[in-house]
């Protein structure tokens, strides 16, 4: 991206500052600054922890913090780590020389991108709803927090520096993207937020990210409905490689009908994940009451009275009122005309058509859903007059058909509302409509809407003939889609489409394949394609062979047990109840030490990672990158506490009783510590002796499967590492359900599973 020369002045001045305020700090206090010490100056308190890499990264003029409040972190640790007063740096004109650094330094190179500050960001031009218009114009509602909202902005905070990709999922009108909307300005209000009109301009908005970040510019990418962003004309693998290096938060929304139904994607797979539900919950509702009694608001007040059957969001945008509105229409002097173009609009938007149609493309069709065999019978208006109808506004707020471009869409929550009343199903849309979809959509991002519409309706007869002419010539995200939407129905048609995938390179497919032989049952199969994967570069199949377990080679005869009595080896022993049954004395020994060593190697580590993401290549991080996937992006704090669960289970032992755990982080803990423990006696069978000094020699020592049998309740966190079971950890996903599983969620990991078991939440961390 070119500069003119007052930005490179600026941000060259700012480089200067930064090295200036390091070298004066180093010469001024009384100890030195080192990076590693700043980061770990900046740990523990309320505001933002800074790593030793982005440090490094401001003094080098590679980029420039992503907020003020980073910055600001920054100069507060640098007194600290110099042991400097407070305040040595003055704030007041940091502050303005940041602001000066990270104005916006030019426009978008394409005219499909719009690019501007975050906090310049208009909610109506990102898609948020319009609500009724008060006699001041205010057409957005003032914001009500919602339940979910310190979560989503706690992780936009974290993504903010290094970047990730976060999912608003809901139904239509739930509030989705205004919550994107009110946390994304409320977080990164001086990054750049990147807004593609169209998918077929999303390689420009990919390359402005790119570029933005060469010039230490941070960027959000803003896909409002992402799922339109993810076909054969969306973001490629490579795109999202790029976006990732570029360290560009990815923002988006999407219908939960649709995310259900959608194939796997590797942008979903990255993505933080939050719902927004459609009903208000007690807490939402009460912020509501009191903003209604602080600031009257009829628009709140007509929400508030209809709580019960519809949520506030869905209501302040009139949608109950214009679903109502259509279902009652097609009667005698009614507006039979208009709901028909409105009924041909959702169908033809079911099918797959989600662009703009063409008004003469719905006056073409829509007389086949006008009421009755006799059509004239009933009446109806002049097609003028219910095209009028159809896209007028009720209460200055939206209508049925949304002129969009040169053509019209349907409102979304009719769709919704459609599919809540009748569900999908092979005879939702008639034929017709299918044919006219294939004939209308001849792009590419088309075909695949239509493709995944037939899918959720279940006629993949229709889908394979969207995506036919797409895969006959080659599109490796055509033949990867072909493959997953065929699983379900059609293993062996899967294979083929998955196998053309991995021939012309596609490593995403080697993983895919593993899936679906897992499913089939045949493990072993399976085991090698992700083998394949892994070798490839798949992030998820390296993972899967960094699962922690037990070492079941051999115990060196120094350390090995003694044989069981004659009575317990021939199983004549009486058991006895009081006997406790369990792992011996010298494998908690080894337990403890192991849980030590690698609380104290990760601490080690946290000082020098910060919040950086981790991964199992160029950016591995001892313990962090051992952890299941979903965790490699999660903050500081988040690992400290991870780290804490090692500490948590040697105190168990220390204090005389089994290291049970109490929560997720300690269960995944426990696998690791058995992992490293098992090693140990295997590998410094010297070491393990000083450890075990003492301590009688027992034949069930160094038993490990027992160990975890009887101090773990079950396994499940050991899902994260599967392929096959990507996203069992969302309370939604149908093998969470049918399991009952519940806390994998890497948010909920030190949830307590019991509260009588819960530990001290003021016991505070060893470092």
């Amino acid at each position: 991206m070119e500069h003119s020369a007052r930005d490179s002045d600026v941000r060259a001045a700012f480089t200067r500052a930064i090295q200036a305020a390091m070298t004066e700090a180093a010469r001024e206090g009384s100890t030195r600054p080192t990076l590693k010490k700043i980061a770990h100056a900046s740990q523990g308190s309320e505001r933002p922890s800074v790593s030793a890499s982005a440090v490094s990264a401001w003094k080098t003029g590679q980029r420039i913090p992503s907020s003020w409040s980073v910055l600001e972190s920054f100069l507060s640790a640098l007194e600290k780590a110099a042991s400097l007063p407070r305040g040595r740096f003055d704030r007041r004109s940091w502050e303005r020389l940041y602001k000066s650094a990270q104005r916006d330094p030019v426009a978008a190179e394409h005219p499909g991108v719009a690019t501007f500050l975050v906090r310049e960001a208009d909610p109506l031009e990102l898609k948020v709803h319009r609500a009724r218009t008060t006699e001041d114009g205010n057409a957005p509602p003032a914001y009500i927090p919602r339940d979910i909202d310190p979560a989503v902005r706690n992780a936009l905070s974290r993504f903010g520096e290094d970047g990730g990709v976060l999912l608003l999922t809901g139904p239509s009108t739930a509030g989705k993207t205004r919550c994107a909307y009110e946390a994304m300005t409320a977080t990164l209000p001086d990054h750049r937020l990147i807004v593609p009109h169209h998918v077929t301009d999303l390689p420009h908005a990919v390359s402005e990210a790119v570029r933005a970040a060469r010039s230490g510019t941070r960027c959000v990418l803003w896909l409002n409905d992402m799922e339109q962003h993810l076909g054969p004309e969306g973001l490629a693998l490579n795109d999202i490689r790029a976006l990732r290096a570029a360290r560009t938060v990815v923002l988006g929304t999407m219908r939960s009908r649709i995310r259900v139904d959608l194939p796997s994607h590797e942008l979903v797979r990255l993505a933080e994940e939050f719902e927004v539900e459609r009903l208000w919950s007690p807490k939402e509702l009460e912020r509501a009451r009191e903003k209604l009694r602080s600031h009257r608001d009829e628009r709140l007040r007509l929400a508030l009275d209809q709580a019960d059957d519809f949520g506030i969001a869905e209501t302040l945008a009139t949608g109950p009122q214009l679903w109502r509105e259509l279902r009652s229409a097609s009667v005698v002097n009614g507006n039979p005309r208009g709901a028909a173009l409105v009924w041909t609009a959702i169908d033809l938007a079911l099918a797959g058509l989600t662009d703009p149609l063409s008004v003469e493309l719905l006056k073409e069709l829509h007389e086949r859903y006008l009421p009755g065999r006799n059509k004239q019978l009933i009446a109806p208006e002049p097609f003028g007059t219910a095209l009028s109808w159809a896209t007028s506004p009720r209460d200055a707020v939206t209508r049925l058909l949304i002129p969009e471009g040169d053509g019209l869409r349907p409102f979304d929550y009719l769709l919704d509302a459609h599919l809540r009343d009748r569900g999908p199903s092979p005879e939702l849309i008639p034929d017709e409509i299918w044919e006219v979809a294939l004939k209308q959509g001849s792009r590419k991002h088309q075909r695949f809407g239509i493709a995944l519409a037939a899918h959720a309706n279940d006629r993949m007869d229709i889908g394979r003939r969207a995506l036919l002419p797409l895969a006959d010539a080659g599109d490796v995200d055509t033949l990867r889609t072909l493959g997953l939407l065929y699983e379900r129905g059609d293993a062996r048609e899967a294979i083929g489409w998955l196998q053309r995938a991995i021939d012309a390179g596609d490593v995403l497919s080697l993983r895919l394949m593993g899936n679906l032989h897992f499913r089939k049952r045949d493990r072993q199969t399976a085991s090698e394609w992700y083998r394949q994967a892994a070798e490839a570069g798949d992030e998820v199949s390296q993972s899967y062979y960094n699962y922690p377990g037990v070492d079941r080679r051999s115990i060196p005869d120094e350390l090995a047990p003694p044989p069981a009595p004659e009575d317990e080896a021939d199983g004549e022993e009486d058991w006895d109840e009081d006997q406790e049954y369990g792992p011996t004395a010298r494998t908690l020994k080894v337990l403890k030490a192991a849980c030590d060593i690698v609380a104290d190697l990760s601490y080690d580590t946290l000082e020098e990672i910060g919040d950086r993401p981790v991964d199992l290549g160029d950016n591995y991080a001892f313990t962090f990158s051992d952890l299941p996937v979903l965790t490699w992006r999660q903050d500081s704090h988040w690992r400290r506490q991870m780290v804490r669960c090692f500490d948590d289970l040697a105190s168990d032992i220390r204090a005389g009783k089994w290291p049970q755990p109490t929560c997720t982080g300690e269960e995944m803990a426990l696998h690791i510590a058995v992992d490293h423990a098992s090693s140990m006696v295997i590998d410094d069978p010297e070491l393990v002796t000083s450890f075990v000094e003492g301590l009688p020699a027992h034949h069930d020592d160094w038993d490990w499967g027992l160990c975890l049998d009887v101090l773990l309740e079950d396994t499940d966190v050991l899902f994260l590492y599967e392929p096959w079971s990507q996203g069992i950890e969302d309370s939604d996903h149908h093998l969470n359900q049918f399991m009952g599983i519940a806390n994998l969620e890497a948010e909920d990991w030190f949830r307590p599973f019991y509260e009588e078991t819960a530990r001290d939440p003021e016991r505070g961390f060893r470092r």
